[in-house]
Formats: C-alpha cells, structure tokens, sequence
C-alpha cells in the first residue's frame, strides 16, 4: 500500500510539481481521479480540502498507484495515527543545513530591506515559502484561514508570504486564494537563498524569543497540521 507523504516543488531548476511518497515520487496530477470510502469520485480541489484538515490520508488499493485496476483512496485517520505519523515524516521532511532548521536561532536580517524590524519585535514569526503555479502551497491556504480565524491573539502573530515569483502575479493569485494576516514578499530570491530554502512549500514557525520553533520542506496533511499546532501553541507561550 503506497502512503502518500508530501507535496512539494523544486525549484532549483525547472519547475515541476512533485508528489513526494514514500519510496516512491509521481508528477503531480491535478486531473488524479480519488475515491472516498463510499466509493464517490473526487477532484484535486475537493480531495485537497478534506487532506489539508489533517483527519485525511490516501491510500492505493493495490501495488503502485499506476498499476491496473487500481484507484486511491481517501481514508480518514485517528488522532494516534496522525502521531504516528507526523513521528516518521518529521525527520525526512525537516529543513536541514539551513539558518530555518529546527532550534536555531532565527536571524531576521535577511527580511529587514522589507519588512520593518519593529513590526518582528516580540511577534511569533510564521514564513511560508510559496509559489503561485504550486497547486499544494495555495489549496493549502484555505484551511490555515480556517485555523487562523480561531486565534484570539492575532496581533502577536505576523505571517510572511514569501516568494520568488514576481509580486504582482503573486498578488494577483491572492486575491484567487487569500492567506489570513499575510504579509506578501515578492520578488524574494535573496530571501530564499539567504535561508537556504528551495523547495516549495516550505512552512517555519519562529517564536517570540526568535527561536526556530517548526521548519518543514514539502507539505503533507500531517505536517500542515502540526503546523497549525505549532503555531497555537507558541501564541499561548
């Protein structure tokens, strides 16, 4: 049974969408054809929404999700599978050898020529490295707003979306898919570089005392979950 892990996008070089699996790598097909349990058929956009709740995995029903005969299905998951599974995809998809990782103390400079050091002062800081043709950075937008609404204290929180695309094509595709409390780079290659980032989506949560608290390359269901747990509970700190 092949288990869905990541989405993620290199962009390195020439830019794919790539579903990352475990073992396994697929391009990225937005037409993919998913079944619920019931057995009904969902689309990319519908499918996406139930995964980015993080109560969602896909599963194929038999051999490589290519072979003949079979389909992937959408199951839902316990809270103790979820654990289980945010513990084995931690590791692989943590941002490693880079100023984000894990722990390290997050050095804001290279954001200062854009952002204004007083509006970083005592926030929690939350990065999202995106890109406007990456369907798995904004499909994933709506449900961090739905998380986003929940906060009481979002005046402690300042959320940078950060990209290399040019700002207004990134502008433009968020009025199509918003981001709550975003505070839009564009242009930001020296951003990325400077932070050693270069696959997309990539989500770090940074607490108030500019540690590194979360750093993750690629995005599964899981992942955007404890996301969302990170960031609740560095706003309760």
């Amino acid at each position: 049974m092949l288990h869905f892990a990541a989405h993620s996008q290199d962009t390195s070089g020439t830019k794919k969408q790539v579903v990352t699996v475990i073992r396994h790598s697929v391009r990225l097909d937005t037409n993919r054809v998913v079944y619920d349990e019931q057995g009904n058929a969902l689309h990319y956009y519908q499918y996406s929404k139930l995964l980015n709740s993080g109560d969602y995995t896909m599963r194929s029903t038999g051999g490589l999700s290519d072979a003949t005969g079979s389909k992937i299905v959408l199951m839902k998951i316990s809270l103790e599978q979820k654990m289980a599974m945010y513990q084995r995809l931690k590791t692989q998809m943590a941002i490693k050898n880079s100023p984000l990782r894990d722990g390290a103390q997050f050095d804001i400079t290279p954001l200062l020529d854009i952002v204004n050091r007083d509006d970083l002062e005592r926030k929690v800081i939350v990065l999202i490295f995106w890109d406007p043709d990456c369907p798995p950075c904004t499909e994933a937008f709506q449900s961090l707003n739905d998380f986003l609404k929940q906060i009481h204290n979002p005046e402690d929180l300042i959320v940078l979306a950060i990209t290399n695309s040019n700002e207004l094509v990134a502008a433009t595709k968020l009025k199509q898919k918003p981001l709550l409390y975003a505070h839009l780079i564009g242009g930001a290659g020296s951003v990325s570089n400077a932070y050693h980032v270069y696959s997309l989506p990539s989500y770090v949560v940074v607490d108030k005392s500019r540690v590194v608290r979360f750093a993750v390359s690629g995005q599964s269901p899981i992942t955007l979950s404890a996301f969302k747990d990170v960031i609740r509970q560095v706003l309760e700190q």
